[in-house]
């Protein structure tokens, strides 16, 4: 069933979750008339987006195959899609992603090509010639995790992330507080005001000792009671707020199983906890959600080859089955799924069948508005020492990881004047990323 503002005006009416709802994940966007969410997968390692998306033509193709001897994939192993870049290079996926070919061809899914973090528009003469301005931290996993789970101030990157932040100023604009849901540490979801919530590969589950008829006492007087230490009353506060989430979460998620469409995988767990909140969005009165999930395994220093047929099995598995089993409640338009990772990987392999760290990758949309047919970007020019290789044998990006990550929470709701606040640099690197010649 549809989503739409009517149904949620109805629902609000019955359920009384809806009414009383803790802030920490409730949203209601009064000026919207549709639902949506925003699932982030974080890709933690550096995954090599090129070993996955490959050019049809030859002449690409070549190039890419020149620079990876020992691990280029055969063009035998590419199945081809309609997707086409703006410069109107045809690409075609790695046969292990073959369940992600049917939301291809639907025009339900698409890719950002080279992509990464810049601080201005950049090329290889501005890096030869030491006038570039490069973003710190280049190469670092954990900094570079940070850096695309942020934005960038003019001397540093903020210190909330750009979805957290998003969150709160959709919940100015519209009156609302954000719903925002993890599965694993992160900070994109930190904002100035809006709170998070923690759901396990089991969805949300019960604290264990808030079940047991003897502990429980113990706890519900720890929560009412006075304390003069903050370090004290900061933590009755929170055990305060596991109870009243535990008390109005518990029914509702009882009432929904879990959807086994999705597969019982790492990640696949974790999009059926996600799915699970999106089906609840109804009874809890939300039109707004985010999530933010990850899968790991992706530094392929080495028998990258292996490591990847088994990546690409489980992620694209995942994805299909969460997106088959949103179609089937007409939700696959009202929620978008996008990939992040802190860096792409080296043009060329290495003495041990792996690549190493690079900077501009790929990245994949599902859902949402995809532009079907079309990616956003252009393939980059593969050749060692070329005007794409900053002169280490790593891609130079072409669209800046905020402008990404603008295209994103302006799908969400996010106003043109407030993309500016989220991402100041947003003006100096040309705006939230378009797809050539479409709008």
């Amino acid at each position: 069933m549809k989503l739409t503002r009517r149904h949620f005006i109805k629902t609000v009416g019955a359920a009384s979750a809806a009414a009383s709802a803790p802030f920490s994940f409730s949203t209601y966007a009064e000026n919207a008339d549709d639902y949506k969410a925003l699932v982030c997968v974080f890709l933690n390692g550096g995954n090599d987006f090129f070993h996955q998306v490959l050019p049809l033509d030859s002449s690409n193709y070549n190039k890419f195959a020149s620079s990876r001897k020992g691990i280029a994939v055969p063009q035998q192993s590419v199945l081809p899609t309609h997707i086409v870049d703006n410069h109107g290079v045809g690409f075609g996926v790695h046969k292990a992603l073959k369940p992600l070919i049917p939301l291809l061809e639907k025009g339900k899914a698409t890719f950002a090509v080279n992509v990464g973090p810049l601080l201005e528009p950049t090329n290889k003469n501005d890096i030869v010639s030491g006038q570039a301005s490069l973003p710190p931290y280049l190469f670092a996993h954990n900094k570079q995790q940070e850096v695309w789970q942020h934005s960038w101030f003019g001397d540093h990157y903020g210190d909330h992330g750009w979805l957290g932040m998003s969150m709160d100023v959709i919940a100015d604009e519209m009156s609302s507080m954000p719903n925002c849901f993890y599965s694993g540490p992160n900070t994109l979801l930190d904002g100035f005001s809006n709170d998070t919530m923690f759901l396990n590969r089991n969805g949300f589950e019960e604290l264990n000792a808030l079940t047991s008829a003897v502990v429980r006492p113990s706890y519900e007087s720890m929560a009412t009671q006075h304390y003069d230490s903050p370090l004290v009353a900061g933590y009755a506060e929170m055990v305060k707020q596991a109870m009243s989430a535990q008390e109005q979460m518990a029914p509702v998620v009882d009432s929904i199983p879990q959807d086994t469409r999705i597969p019982a995988s790492g990640l696949g767990s974790q999009l059926r906890a996600v799915k699970q909140m999106i089906e609840a969005a109804q009874m809890l009165g939300h039109n707004r959600q985010v999530f933010y999930v990850s899968i790991g395994g992706f530094d392929t220093h080495d028998n990258q080859v292996n490591r990847q047929d088994e990546l690409m099995k489980e992620f694209s598995e995942a994805i299909a089955g969460f997106y088959e089993a949103l179609e089937a409640e007409e939700l696959t338009d009202n929620v978008m799924t996008f990939t992040m990772s802190e860096f792409g990987r080296s043009m060329h392999d290495n003495a041990r069948q792996g690549t190493d760290h690079g900077w501009g990758g790929g990245q994949y949309i599902f859902g949402g508005h995809t532009h079907g047919g079309h990616c956003f970007g252009h393939y980059p020019d593969f050749t060692r020492n070329g005007q794409d290789d900053n002169g280490d044998g790593r891609l130079i990006p072409a669209i800046a990881h905020e402008q990404y990550a603008a295209y994103m929470v302006q799908w969400l709701g996010l106003s043109n004047g407030a993309l500016n606040t989220v991402f100041p640099s947003l003006s100096t690197l040309g705006g939230p990323m378009k797809v050539q010649g479409l709008s």
